[in-house]
């Protein structure tokens, strides 16, 4: 019988000697961040975090949204409407019609909600119990159609650490995935991934995105 466990060892041993006897000289690589908001009232420290990681492109909706050139797609300040048209499929407005496109495509979007909202459905405001059971309803099937909501703080921080933590790995193990706070791990071409790993996201319900290269776009592929 195959011994997965130790294999994976042996992977993860061989891609060692390897990355010390090359080490890597690339830089690191940006990628296009898609902001839907007023970058102008972010704080100056959260800017400088995400400009760091990511090439910002701010969105208009006088222009079409060209979702294939973005790694990602964050929404500012989303409101109750967005929320709300977003978990039933509602297009009816430019914002709740991008992020139908985003889900559509697997796109992955972070919706920010206004203060207000966020403190209601993280249960920090008292509220009428029923409509935030109903929010909550709705929370639940973005979180299902693959959107993550979350603070700003949050998103900043753990995009720059979970960038720092994949840009110069070389191996993905079972280990990678667990241990990873995100829901998406972003990897090179040249990364190998063990099947360990693909089955540890699959159990977790985390998705594996493999960066291609081609010519001056950007393409990725997600690992199920």
């Amino acid at each position: 019988m195959i011994n997965r466990n130790m294999i994976e060892k042996i992977v993860e041993e061989v891609v060692k000697n390897l990355m010390a006897a090359h080490p890597a000289s690339n830089p690191k690589t940006k990628h296009n961040l898609l902001v839907v908001g007023d970058l102008e009232k972010m704080e100056p420290e959260l800017l400088s975090l995400l400009e760091a990681e990511w090439n910002l492109i701010s969105y208009s909706f006088t222009e079409d949204a060209e979702l294939h050139k973005a790694m990602k797609v964050i929404f500012l300040d989303a409101s109750q409407d967005l929320f709300v048209k977003g978990a039933l499929g509602i297009c009816d407005t430019p914002e709740s019609e991008l992020l139908a496109s985003c889900i559509l495509e697997y796109v992955p979007v972070t919706l920010i909600p206004k203060n207000n909202l966020y403190k209601i459905l993280i249960g920090e405001k008292k509220t009428n119990q029923e409509y935030r059971s109903q929010l909550l309803e709705y929370q639940e099937k973005l979180l299902k159609f693959g959107v993550q909501i979350d603070r700003l703080e949050t998103f900043a921080k753990l995009e720059c650490k979970n960038s720092n933590a994949t840009e110069t790995k070389k191996l993905i193990t079972q280990r990678d995935v667990q241990d990873s706070a995100m829901n998406e791990i972003i990897v090179g071409k040249q990364t190998i991934i063990t099947p360990l790993a693909r089955d540890a996201a699959r159990e977790l319900g985390k998705s594996i995105t493999v960066l291609e290269t081609k010519g001056a776009e950007k393409s990725c592929k997600w690992e199920q």
